[in-house]
């Protein structure tokens, strides 16, 4: 466990739920900093690239995936829309309105997910037929598209900073390290998705980007379902029989 600190004024910008920031990065019990979520969410970006650009998903291009309701085409193009959407989100003016609240990834998919049925509801056929317009161009060129993504974010990383708001979905506000987590979520779950659908194993991606998708999802789980109940179904399953999901 970590030493405990003495609590220091959050300035007001910064989310509710954000640990103290240190020179250098975001002190938590990782060890990762702002830059590393950066660079996490880069190497993922580029495994997603690498898998979408593979022999194995082009041959099963128009085959429905292991996700339900998506062909591999559209899965893709959804993975693929997890590095693309970041650039249209930067486009957007920094400063939201004044007393607009702040969030964190956690909150990020409280807020946007709600009670939405992952496969009949409005918002998630819509956010399937986005991932199968974007993938129309073939499993080439959205590799390319996203590969030239990647390298143009890299840029705008630098000078943008991490600490720069962005407006997302549903009117979300957050910094861009924690939209960035959120991405690197989207990412690392569906890389899984992706190469179990055209049987491979999944692209290699660093055990940092597992670290910070396994601390959003239980701090998400915790939001939903309860704290206790997520550590009893973590630590104490007799006590918490049914497993607390975040997804």
């Amino acid at each position: 466990m970590p030493h405990l600190r003495r609590a220091q004024a959050r300035p007001a910008h910064l989310p509710r739920h954000a640990g103290d920031r240190q020179a250098g990065g975001l002190a938590d019990p990782r060890g990762l900093t702002v830059a590393a979520t950066r660079e996490l969410f880069v190497a993922a970006g580029d495994a997603a690239a690498r898998l979408i650009a593979s022999d194995d998903v082009a041959a099963r291009w128009n085959e429905p995936s292991a996700l339900a309701g998506y062909t591999v085409a559209g899965l893709a193009g959804h993975l693929a829309r997890a590095v693309l959407q970041v650039a249209s989100y930067l486009d957007r003016p920094a400063a939201p309105p004044a007393g607009h609240p702040l969030d964190d990834a956690p909150g990020y998919f409280v807020i946007v997910l709600g009670d939405h049925d992952p496969v009949d509801s409005d918002l998630h056929r819509a956010i399937r037929e986005r991932g199968q317009q974007v993938a129309a161009q073939g499993p080439a060129a959205l590799a390319r598209q996203l590969t030239a993504a990647q390298r143009e974010l890299e840029g705008r990383f630098d000078a943008e900073g991490m600490d720069r708001l962005v407006t997302v979905r549903e009117g979300v506000v957050l910094t861009l390290e924690g939209y960035l987590a959120t991405r690197l979520v989207e990412l690392v779950l569906h890389l899984d998705d992706l190469a179990l659908s055209v049987d491979r194993e999944p692209e290699a991606v660093p055990d940092g980007a597992y670290d910070v998708v396994a601390g959003v999802l239980a701090r998400l789980a915790a939001r939903r379902a309860g704290g206790l109940a997520t550590v009893r179904s973590l630590a104490r399953s007799e006590r918490q029989p049914e497993a607390i999901r975040a997804l």
